[in-house]
């Protein structure tokens, strides 16, 4: 199969009914609108990213296939690869650009497929959606179809990416024809990424003090120090730590309950913040301070330090190890990161260098240097490859700022 030659209808239906099996035996799915139903392709479905599950999410309750953007990364995979290739998915090297990709795209259009697209680029952390990158307007301008937008309500809080366990709860789908052909015409791609960007905001914290949804899992608790890594009472990094329903810091003992809303509870101390999305907008507000106080930028050299099996893939070609060693960053080489190996190699990779930093999952870190990807797996299950990514982030613009 190809993005040309659409999947059996038959094939189709049997997959979709049992994939929809499995999901409905998990979660409470409530499809509470479907503008779907009788489109004709082709035409574009835009939607927030939550959970690994979403296209499942989404093309269950589709009568059609959907050609989804993956990322590139999953197609070195041989086997994962025939299966995306067999379905139409279209290859996109994240965080980068990546002519190909439009180009498949507009064979998709011409074929008449439907186009799934996750505009954020990756699963969000905390449930609320993720700027959008910019060249999503520019990229429904150009391919001018029908615009669905599918917002997905509850995936956060029934799994959430930090996590390992899955809470049983409800999941609401809906899917609004927002924009007909031809809608962006006259539109600038700053308005267009404005009005994409309304149209897909989604705030799982809100949405289930609005509905009173809850989600009953194992330790919900448990890999929150995968997402937050700064302590609100302390404001020490690095010294968080999760137990069945538990959060909380080993340096002043400040803890907090993760209740069946997806919300904190007080537990030893006056609560700081009730929500993760409260929490993280904090942790990146304080990152962002600290960056400009190169005192306090020095005490993170210890907490940017983290065991990782390298790997490294040139073209499209296989991932191949390059061995078990440390990431580190040190405060005297600012602008650069350092994997030093087991048996003495060392790698240095200057930010001016870095393209396309992402994390898959929540354990891999990634990031292009010309053609060649190099993936950090974190392989100790409580470290942070968010942080990793946050902390980079902002080291680069101090760094823009200050040249």
């Amino acid at each position: 199969m190809s993005i040309e030659k659409k999947p059996g209808k038959i094939a189709q239906r049997l997959v979709l009914s049992a994939l929809r099996a499995f999901l409905q035996s998990r979660s409470q799915i409530k499809v509470v609108r479907n503008d779907t139903v009788g489109l004709k392709p082709p035409y574009l479905i835009l939607a927030n990213h939550v959970t690994n599950w979403d296209p499942f999410y989404i093309n269950c309750y589709v009568d059609e296939p959907i050609s989804f953007v993956t990322g590139a990364s999953l197609f070195r995979n041989p086997w994962l690869a025939k299966l995306l290739n067999y379905t139409g998915a279209i290859p996109k090297m994240k965080n980068k650009n990546d002519t190909r990709t439009i180009r498949s795209m507009i064979k998709a259009k011409q074929s008449g497929r439907v186009i799934g697209l996750f505009p954020e680029g990756n699963r969000n952390w905390d449930g609320t959606t993720e700027p959008l990158f910019y060249s999503t307007a520019k990229l429904v301008k150009l391919l001018d179809l029908p615009v669905v937008i599918a917002t997905i309500s509850g995936g956060h809080l029934s799994s959430p990416r930090w996590a390992e366990n899955y809470r049983r709860g409800p999941i609401h789908l809906s899917f609004e024809k927002k924009w007909d052909a031809g809608a962006f015409a006259n539109h600038t791609p700053d308005e267009i990424h404005q009005m994409l960007t309304e149209a897909l905001a989604h705030d799982d914290a809100e949405w289930q003090s609005q509905t009173g949804a809850v989600y009953y899992g194992k330790a919900p608790a448990h890999y929150l120090e995968r997402l937050l890594f700064i302590c609100p009472h302390c404001e020490v990094p690095g010294r968080l730590r999760s137990e069945q329903d538990l959060f909380g810091c080993t340096a002043c003992g400040y803890t907090v309950r993760y209740t069946p809303q997806g919300k904190f509870a007080p537990f030893t101390h006056p609560l700081r913040f009730s929500t993760t999305r409260d929490w993280n907008r904090w942790q990146l507000e304080r990152l962002n301070q600290v960056m400009q106080e190169a005192g306090q930028l020095v005490s993170w050299e210890p907490v940017m330090q983290d065991p990782v099996h390298m790997y490294v893939s040139e073209g499209e070609k296989p991932f191949q190890s390059l061995g078990t060693g440390q990431l580190h960053w040190n405060a005297d080489q600012a602008d650069s990161l350092t994997f030093q190996g087991g048996h003495g190699q060392a790698y240095s990779f200057p930010f001016v260098e870095l393209e396309g930093i992402n994390v898959q999952l929540h354990h891999k870190f990634e990031f292009y240097v010309g053609d060649k990807l190099y993936r950090f797996l974190f392989y100790q299950p409580r470290t942070s490859a968010y942080k990793w990514l946050k902390f980079i982030t902002a080291l680069e613009q101090r760094l823009t700022r200050h040249n």
